[in-house]
Protein backbone atom coordinates (compact mmCIF):
# COMPACT_ATOMS: atom_id res chain seq x y z
CA UNK A 1 0.00 0.00 0.00
CA UNK A 2 1.41 3.37 -1.03
CA UNK A 3 1.04 5.78 1.86
CA UNK A 4 1.72 9.54 1.94
CA UNK A 5 4.90 10.61 3.73
CA UNK A 6 3.85 13.97 5.16
CA UNK A 7 1.28 16.75 5.02
CA UNK A 8 2.87 17.86 1.75
CA UNK A 9 1.27 14.79 0.15
CA UNK A 10 -2.21 15.66 1.43
CA UNK A 11 -4.47 18.01 -0.48
CA UNK A 12 -7.04 20.31 1.08
CA UNK A 13 -9.99 18.05 0.26
CA UNK A 14 -8.31 15.04 1.88
CA UNK A 15 -7.50 17.14 4.95
CA UNK A 16 -11.13 18.18 5.34
CA UNK A 17 -12.25 14.57 4.99
CA UNK A 18 -9.74 13.41 7.59
CA UNK A 19 -11.02 15.94 10.09
CA UNK A 20 -14.60 14.66 9.74
CA UNK A 21 -13.56 11.14 10.77
CA UNK A 22 -13.34 12.05 14.45
CA UNK A 23 -17.11 11.57 14.58
CA UNK A 24 -16.78 7.83 13.84
CA UNK A 25 -16.94 6.17 17.28
CA UNK A 26 -15.41 2.78 16.44
CA UNK A 27 -11.59 2.92 16.17
CA UNK A 28 -11.12 0.24 13.49
CA UNK A 29 -13.77 1.81 11.24
CA UNK A 30 -12.20 5.22 11.77
CA UNK A 31 -8.78 3.92 10.78
CA UNK A 32 -10.20 2.17 7.70
CA UNK A 33 -11.80 5.43 6.56
CA UNK A 34 -8.60 7.37 7.25
CA UNK A 35 -6.55 4.98 5.09
CA UNK A 36 -9.21 5.09 2.38
CA UNK A 37 -8.93 8.88 2.34
CA UNK A 38 -5.12 8.81 2.29
CA UNK A 39 -4.82 6.22 -0.48
CA UNK A 40 -7.96 6.84 -2.56
CA UNK A 41 -8.84 3.17 -2.09
CA UNK A 42 -12.36 1.95 -1.38
CA UNK A 43 -13.12 1.27 2.28
CA UNK A 44 -14.43 -2.19 1.35
CA UNK A 45 -11.05 -3.14 -0.14
CA UNK A 46 -9.28 -2.26 3.11
CA UNK A 47 -11.57 -4.36 5.28
CA UNK A 48 -9.75 -7.51 4.11
CA UNK A 49 -6.72 -6.47 6.18
CA UNK A 50 -6.59 -7.65 9.78
CA UNK A 51 -6.36 -5.34 12.78
CA UNK A 52 -2.56 -5.66 13.15
CA UNK A 53 -1.97 -4.77 9.49
CA UNK A 54 -4.23 -1.74 9.71
CA UNK A 55 -2.47 -0.64 12.88
CA UNK A 56 0.88 -1.01 11.13
CA UNK A 57 -0.29 1.26 8.31
CA UNK A 58 -1.65 3.80 10.78
CA UNK A 59 1.68 3.88 12.62
CA UNK A 60 3.29 5.01 9.37
CA UNK A 61 0.92 7.95 9.06
CA UNK A 62 0.52 8.90 12.73
CA UNK A 63 1.52 12.44 11.78
CA UNK A 64 -2.07 12.97 10.55
CA UNK A 65 -3.06 13.30 14.22
CA UNK A 66 -0.97 16.46 14.45
CA UNK A 67 -1.62 19.88 12.97
CA UNK A 68 -0.29 20.79 9.50
CA UNK A 69 2.54 23.37 9.37
CA UNK A 70 1.26 26.83 10.25
CA UNK A 71 2.53 28.34 7.04
CA UNK A 72 1.03 29.51 3.78
CA UNK A 73 2.23 30.50 0.35
CA UNK A 74 1.88 34.09 -0.83
CA UNK A 75 0.84 32.81 -4.28
CA UNK A 76 -1.60 29.95 -4.84
CA UNK A 77 -3.54 28.99 -7.98
CA UNK A 78 -2.06 32.03 -9.77
CA UNK A 79 -3.56 34.32 -7.14
CA UNK A 80 -1.90 36.35 -4.40
CA UNK A 81 -2.63 36.49 -0.69
CA UNK A 82 -4.22 39.74 0.45
CA UNK A 83 -2.96 41.00 3.79
CA UNK A 84 -5.72 40.95 6.40
CA UNK A 85 -5.06 44.60 7.22
CA UNK A 86 -6.20 45.41 3.67
CA UNK A 87 -9.52 43.58 3.91
CA UNK A 88 -12.71 45.30 2.90
CA UNK A 89 -15.66 45.27 5.25
CA UNK A 90 -17.47 42.77 3.02
CA UNK A 91 -14.51 40.39 2.91
CA UNK A 92 -14.18 40.53 6.69
CA UNK A 93 -17.88 39.82 7.25
CA UNK A 94 -17.79 36.79 4.95
CA UNK A 95 -14.61 35.39 6.52
CA UNK A 96 -16.21 35.84 9.94
CA UNK A 97 -19.22 33.87 8.72
CA UNK A 98 -17.11 30.94 7.52
CA UNK A 99 -15.09 30.91 10.74
CA UNK A 100 -18.23 30.92 12.86
CA UNK A 101 -19.61 27.90 10.98
CA UNK A 102 -16.49 25.70 10.79
CA UNK A 103 -13.21 27.09 9.50
CA UNK A 104 -11.78 23.65 8.69
CA UNK A 105 -14.78 22.60 6.62
CA UNK A 106 -14.78 26.03 4.97
CA UNK A 107 -11.05 26.52 4.50
CA UNK A 108 -11.39 26.47 0.69
CA UNK A 109 -14.05 29.19 0.78
CA UNK A 110 -11.92 31.23 3.19
CA UNK A 111 -8.91 30.86 0.89
CA UNK A 112 -10.99 32.01 -2.07
CA UNK A 113 -11.57 35.29 -0.24
CA UNK A 114 -7.96 35.69 0.91
CA UNK A 115 -6.33 34.96 -2.45
CA UNK A 116 -6.98 37.40 -5.27
CA UNK A 117 -6.06 38.01 -8.86
CA UNK A 118 -3.79 41.05 -9.09
CA UNK A 119 -2.40 43.48 -11.60
CA UNK A 120 -0.06 46.47 -11.62
CA UNK A 121 -1.46 49.93 -12.15
CA UNK A 122 0.28 52.67 -14.11
CA UNK A 123 2.41 53.48 -11.05
CA UNK A 124 3.49 49.82 -10.71
CA UNK A 125 1.43 49.36 -7.55
CA UNK A 126 -0.32 46.03 -6.93
CA UNK A 127 -4.08 46.21 -7.36
CA UNK A 128 -6.33 43.44 -6.06
CA UNK A 129 -9.43 42.43 -7.96
CA UNK A 130 -12.72 43.59 -6.42
CA UNK A 131 -14.68 41.17 -4.27
CA UNK A 132 -17.56 40.75 -6.69
CA UNK A 133 -17.46 36.95 -6.93
CA UNK A 134 -18.90 34.23 -4.71
CA UNK A 135 -16.34 32.34 -2.59
CA UNK A 136 -18.33 29.18 -3.27
CA UNK A 137 -17.58 29.51 -6.98
CA UNK A 138 -13.82 29.49 -6.40
CA UNK A 139 -13.52 27.01 -3.54
CA UNK A 140 -12.75 24.14 -5.91
CA UNK A 141 -9.54 25.90 -7.00
CA UNK A 142 -8.07 25.22 -3.55
CA UNK A 143 -9.38 21.70 -2.90
CA UNK A 144 -6.59 19.92 -4.77
CA UNK A 145 -3.57 21.89 -3.57
CA UNK A 146 -1.38 20.62 -0.68
CA UNK A 147 -2.82 21.65 2.67
CA UNK A 148 0.49 23.26 3.84
CA UNK A 149 0.10 25.81 1.05
CA UNK A 150 -2.87 27.49 2.76
CA UNK A 151 -3.33 26.07 6.26
CA UNK A 152 -1.35 28.90 7.82
CA UNK A 153 -4.03 31.44 6.91
CA UNK A 154 -6.15 29.98 9.73
CA UNK A 155 -3.85 30.83 12.68
CA UNK A 156 -2.83 34.03 10.85
CA UNK A 157 -6.44 35.20 10.71
CA UNK A 158 -7.17 34.16 14.29
CA UNK A 159 -4.22 36.27 15.43
CA UNK A 160 -5.38 39.20 13.30
CA UNK A 161 -8.93 38.84 14.59
CA UNK A 162 -7.80 38.76 18.21
CA UNK A 163 -5.82 41.99 17.77
CA UNK A 164 -8.69 43.55 15.81
CA UNK A 165 -11.22 42.80 18.54
CA UNK A 166 -8.91 44.23 21.18
CA UNK A 167 -8.25 47.37 19.15
CA UNK A 168 -11.95 48.04 18.64
CA UNK A 169 -13.20 46.52 21.88
CA UNK A 170 -15.31 49.64 22.55
CA UNK A 171 -17.44 48.78 19.52
CA UNK A 172 -18.30 45.27 20.62
CA UNK A 173 -20.47 44.09 23.46
CA UNK A 174 -18.58 42.40 26.33
CA UNK A 175 -20.39 39.14 25.50
CA UNK A 176 -19.65 39.37 21.75
CA UNK A 177 -18.26 35.84 21.81
CA UNK A 178 -20.68 34.42 24.34
CA UNK A 179 -23.72 32.24 23.80
CA UNK A 180 -26.20 31.63 26.60
CA UNK A 181 -27.09 27.98 27.16
CA UNK A 182 -30.36 26.56 28.47
CA UNK A 183 -28.58 25.97 31.78
CA UNK A 184 -27.69 29.67 31.96
CA UNK A 185 -31.24 30.92 31.48
CA UNK A 186 -33.43 28.27 33.12
CA UNK A 187 -33.69 30.13 36.46
CA UNK A 188 -34.18 33.59 34.95
CA UNK A 189 -37.40 35.57 35.19
CA UNK A 190 -39.59 35.90 32.06
CA UNK A 191 -38.42 39.51 31.72
CA UNK A 192 -34.76 38.49 31.86
CA UNK A 193 -35.33 35.72 29.32
CA UNK A 194 -37.06 38.17 26.99
CA UNK A 195 -34.13 40.57 27.30
CA UNK A 196 -31.68 37.80 26.39
CA UNK A 197 -33.82 36.82 23.39
CA UNK A 198 -33.75 40.42 22.18
CA UNK A 199 -29.95 40.51 22.60
CA UNK A 200 -29.66 37.28 20.60
CA UNK A 201 -31.69 38.80 17.77
CA UNK A 202 -29.37 41.80 17.72
CA UNK A 203 -26.31 39.52 17.61
CA UNK A 204 -27.82 37.44 14.81
CA UNK A 205 -28.21 40.47 12.55
CA UNK A 206 -25.25 42.50 13.83
CA UNK A 207 -23.34 42.71 10.52
CA UNK A 208 -26.47 43.43 8.50
CA UNK A 209 -27.37 46.20 10.94
CA UNK A 210 -23.89 47.65 10.61
CA UNK A 211 -24.10 47.72 6.80
CA UNK A 212 -27.61 49.15 6.95
CA UNK A 213 -26.38 51.93 9.21
CA UNK A 214 -23.28 52.74 7.14
CA UNK A 215 -25.30 53.11 3.94
CA UNK A 216 -27.83 55.37 5.73
CA UNK A 217 -30.58 52.77 5.32
CA UNK A 218 -30.25 52.98 1.53
CA UNK A 219 -30.10 49.35 0.38
CA UNK A 220 -28.83 50.37 -3.04
CA UNK A 221 -25.57 51.42 -1.37
CA UNK A 222 -24.87 48.12 0.44
CA UNK A 223 -22.26 47.11 -2.15
CA UNK A 224 -20.46 50.43 -1.78
CA UNK A 225 -20.40 50.05 2.00
CA UNK A 226 -19.07 46.48 1.68
CA UNK A 227 -16.19 47.70 -0.50
CA UNK A 228 -14.95 50.16 2.12
CA UNK A 229 -11.70 49.40 3.93
CA UNK A 230 -12.37 47.44 7.13
CA UNK A 231 -9.84 49.48 9.13
CA UNK A 232 -11.22 52.77 7.79
CA UNK A 233 -14.79 51.81 8.71
CA UNK A 234 -13.90 50.83 12.27
CA UNK A 235 -11.71 53.88 12.77
CA UNK A 236 -14.66 56.05 11.79
CA UNK A 237 -17.05 54.10 14.01
CA UNK A 238 -14.63 54.44 16.93
CA UNK A 239 -14.39 58.18 16.36
CA UNK A 240 -18.19 58.52 16.25
CA UNK A 241 -18.60 56.59 19.48
CA UNK A 242 -15.81 58.42 21.31
CA UNK A 243 -17.10 61.86 20.24
CA UNK A 244 -20.72 60.80 20.69
CA UNK A 245 -21.57 61.90 17.14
Amino acid sequence: MLLPKSWNDIDVLQFKELRTLKDIPELFSREIEALATLTDLASEDLEDYDVDEIQGFMNQVKWINSEPPKKYKSEVAKMHFKDFNKLTLGEFIDIEYFFSQDYIANISEIASICYKKTKKNEWKETIYEPYTYSPFDRAYLFDEIPIPHIYGIIPEYLSFRDNFMKTYANLFEPDFEGEETEEDIKDLTPEEKKEIQEEQKIKKWSWERLLYSICNEDLTKISQASDLSLIFVFNMLSMKKELNL
